[in-house]
């Protein structure tokens, strides 16, 4: 904050005029331009532009100095879980003694403020009022701001705005009025963003600057959660060697420190042992699955991918055990509605020697579709060849042929690292 703006702010509030504030002490032009900053006076004049005003110099400089660092304190507190110097209440309480200069910066950390709390239309409230005078900011508030508003979009599952408003400011500024910290948090938001929107190339790009800053400064939770962004990103363009690599790094840590919590290790585990089977190391995909189960035994994709995958190495004991135990714990409202589907095949092609043609034939039609529908190219391969081999057994050639087609357009796919779901 500058004492300029402290002067503007007190004498607009008592309601006296450039003129009569400089009658006495400079120039009304002078007056002009120290109040915009423009240049910087003798310590005498702003005393005695300040004494005119009822305000004392030195506390002035005080005050000034200690409410930005209790705001600089707070924002430290939010983004990095620094401990606070002060009450809480101490800083929800600050706007009523700011000085224009300053209400801005406030404002902006109080919305950040609102989303630990969980009130994000009212954080974003406050947010969009900001974002109309964002070109008069300066540089660093408009980082904290489009930090604060890619964060607010990201928890209203807004990201294409996240997006935008991310774009629109880094064609005119670069990311680097922040910590690495500060940074990396941005630059992982914005990956979040369109991974949700299930752009993963794009998710890649800044998922690769969020671990560059976080593994510079050793944000070893935060590398981790990058490490895993990265591997579902590459998971879903097919790229299983580096999507495997990434998973691998994030395992590596959790497992020295020990201080991770269960499901992010379960996440690791099952996306390990996904991308095993996707690249035929089965073996290696149920050692993976079975390291997850040891960590939630109730858990249904687990209990359904470990199906599958026994199921491909024609241990169909196994793949009907895990298949009847995720059945059992399958709760409809809290699972994938796409394992459900998968999990309707497979049943089929390991009971098919108690259904007759018609019904495998409609539990093709109701569940194949949706698995075209969602573009999961791995999973149209298997099952596309499974049930083209039953048809083709059966002398169902056209139906057969259709499916092979399905198998082959979904391996081109494959080849061509398409994003899978990305309708």
């Amino acid at each position: 904050m500058k004492i300029g703006d402290v002067i503007r702010f007190k004498r607009i509030e008592q309601g006296i005029s450039q003129e009569d504030l400089a009658a006495g002490i400079c120039t009304n032009s002078y007056l002009s331009r120290i109040e915009n900053n423009h240049v910087t006076p003798d310590e005498e004049i702003y005393r005695l532009l300040l004494g005119k005003l009822g305000a004392d110099y030195d506390q002035v400089i005080y005050d000034s100095v200690e409410i930005e660092n209790d705001l600089d304190d707070w924002y430290a507190h939010l983004t990095k879980k620094t401990p606070l110097k002060k009450e809480l209440s101490h800083y929800l309480n600050l706007e009523n003694k700011l000085n224009q200069s300053l209400v801005i910066k406030y404002k902006i950390i109080y919305s950040r403020y609102l989303l630990t709390i969980r009130e994000y239309d009212k954080s974003k409230e406050i947010l969009d009022d900001v974002y109309n005078i964002l070109p008069s900011l300066s540089s660093y508030e408009k980082f904290i701001f489009i930090n604060t508003y890619v964060v607010c979009f990201t928890f209203l599952n807004k990201s294409e705005e996240a997006i935008r408003i991310f774009e629109e400011y880094t064609q005119d500024h670069n990311i680097n009025y922040g910590s690495k910290e500060e940074n990396g948090n941005l630059y992982y938001n914005i990956a979040l963003c369109y991974k949700r929107i299930r752009s993963y190339k794009p998710c890649i790009e800044y998922a690769k600057k969020a671990l560059y800053e976080y593994s510079d400064q050793y944000h070893l939770n935060r590398m981790v959660n990058t490490l895993i962004l990265l591997g579902i990103a590459y998971n879903n363009i097919y790229e299983w060697d580096r999507s495997i690599k990434y998973y691998k790094q994030a395992l590596h840590i959790v497992e020295q420190l020990q201080d991770f919590s269960d499901s992010i290790k379960l996440i690791i585990y099952n996306d390990l042992g996904y991308c095993s089977e996707c690249q035929n190391s089965h073996y290696d995909a149920i050692k993976y699955y079975q390291s997850a189960l040891t960590i939630h035994p109730d858990n249904y994709s687990v209990l359904s991918n470990l199906a599958r995958t026994f199921y491909k190495i024609g241990d169909f004991t196994e793949a009907k055990n895990y298949l009847n135990k995720a059945n059992h714990v399958m709760k409809p409202n809290e699972v994938d509605d796409l394992y459900i589907i998968s999990n309707n095949l497979l049943s089929c092609l390991l009971f098919v020697e108690y259904k007759d043609m018609d019904e495998i034939f409609t539990i093709l039609n109701t569940n194949f579709p949706l698995i075209i529908k969602n573009r999961i190219y791995e999973i149209i391969i298997f099952y596309s060849r499974e049930f083209g081999a039953i048809l083709e057994q059966h002398k169902f050639y056209k139906k057969s042929n259709e499916l092979y087609k399905y198998a082959f357009d979904a391996y081109q796919n494959l080849l061509k690292g398409g994003e899978k779901n990305n309708v």
